[in-house]
Order: structure tokens, then C-alpha cells, then sequence
């Protein structure tokens, strides 16, 4: 397990916790994402701890495809917590709006979810990052977008077949705009198609 060496004190924690022997190093290396990355590594070499671990949801390898929560008694927000650590990112926007975005990968390509606004406040847990997201207040005269209405097959269906952003617009009480953005996804695999009736 890799983290950045700030949090060095999680994995002295995970080490006392953990009945099995194990090591904790250091890293400091270059990479994407940063000129001088120091991370630190705890490393659990037991066959029986890995297969306690991978009973509870933990799959072998370095990158997991799949992923779901644990099969056990578990806390939601530290899970949650941890996806984002792991495949997200929490930050502010050009315009100074606090973000939450969280990268997946989904078939048929990879796929990056963002919230923006008040939805990311509802998102954040306790971290330094977080921190200067909760300072965030909406402006007086912003306005507070709806709920998205979510595409269902039969819409994407009476789209395909139609084929046009403006006649599917009044069929489907949508805005030309949203018809041909998600005519776009689902000829360009951003979507899935619809099945067949």
C-alpha cells in the first residue's frame, strides 16, 4: 500500500494493527503528476493475510478493474473516501467552485464523473484538501441547477431512430442541445446502446 509519506502515520497504524510481519519504506521519485513525489509503502508479505484480505472484496493485483464495496459491516463514508482518494481529486475550479471528480473505468472506455458546487460539498470527507472547500459559500445570485433527468433506453431508442436533435427534442420534451450531445455518446461508445424491443 502506497500514500503519500504526510499520512505515513495510517500505515504505522495499519503495521501495529496487522498480526503478521511487515515493512514500511520510503519513495522519492518524479512523476506525471509531480517533479518530486514522496510517498511511503507499507509492504504485508503473508499469504494468509492476502487471502483473508482478498475474501473481503481486496482483488490481487496492482489495478483492479471491478470494483464494489466490502461484503461485510463497513463505514460508507470512509469508503467513499477512499475511491476518491484513490481515482479522484477534490479542488477548486477556474471560477473559484469547489470540485469533486472521480475517474472510472467503464466499458467501453474510461469515463471521469465531476460535481461541482454544492453537490461536492456533500461529497467531502476530513482532509487537507477538503478543508478549503468547506470555507466555500454560493453566491447570493447563483442559480441552483435541477436534478439531471437520466436518459432511459426507450428515449435513446426513439433517438437512434430518429436521428434528428431537433424532432427527437419535441418527442422527448428535451432541448435540442441534450439530444445531440447524447446522440453523440451513444454513436461515439460514451453510452451504451440501447437493447432491442
Amino acid at each position: 500500500m502506497e500514500i503519500n509519506v504526510r499520512d505515513v502515520d495510517l500505515l504505522r497504524a495499519f503495521q501495529r494493527l496487522t498480526p503478521y510481519n511487515s515493512s514500511l519504506t520510503e519513495h522519492i521519485r518524479s512523476t506525471n503528476f509531480a517533479e518530486r513525489s514522496h510517498t511511503a509503502v507499507w509492504t504485508l508479505c503473508s499469504l494468509e493475510a492476502r487471502t483473508t484480505i482478498n475474501r473481503l472484496g481486496l482483488p490481487y493485483g496492482r489495478k483492479s478493474m471491478p470494483i464494489s464495496p466490502p461484503e461485510c459491516a463497513f463505514s460508507r463514508r470512509d469508503y467513499l473516501r477512499g475511491v476518491v482518494d484513490a481515482d479522484g481529486s477534490v479542488g477548486h475550479t477556474g471560477q473559484g467552485w469547489p470540485f469533486v471528480s472521480l475517474t472510472t473505468a467503464q466499458t467501453p472506455r474510461s469515463r471521469q464523473r465531476t460535481c461541482t458546487t454544492t453537490a461536492a460539498l456533500h461529497w467531502i470527507a476530513k482532509r487537507p484538501a477538503a478543508d478549503t472547500l468547506k470555507a466555500w459559500v454560493r453566491p447570493v445570485d447563483m442559480r441552483i441547477a435541477p436534478p439531471r433527468r437520466r436518459w432511459s433506453a426507450w428515449e435513446d431508442r426513439v433517438l437512434l431512430r430518429l436521428n434528428d436533435d431537433a424532432a427527437a427534442a419535441k418527442e422527448l420534451g428535451r432541448t435540442p442541445k441534450s439530444c445531440a450531445i447524447r446522440l453523440w455518446r451513444l454513436r461515439n461508445g460514451q453510452a451504451p446502446m440501447p437493447s432491442a424491443r
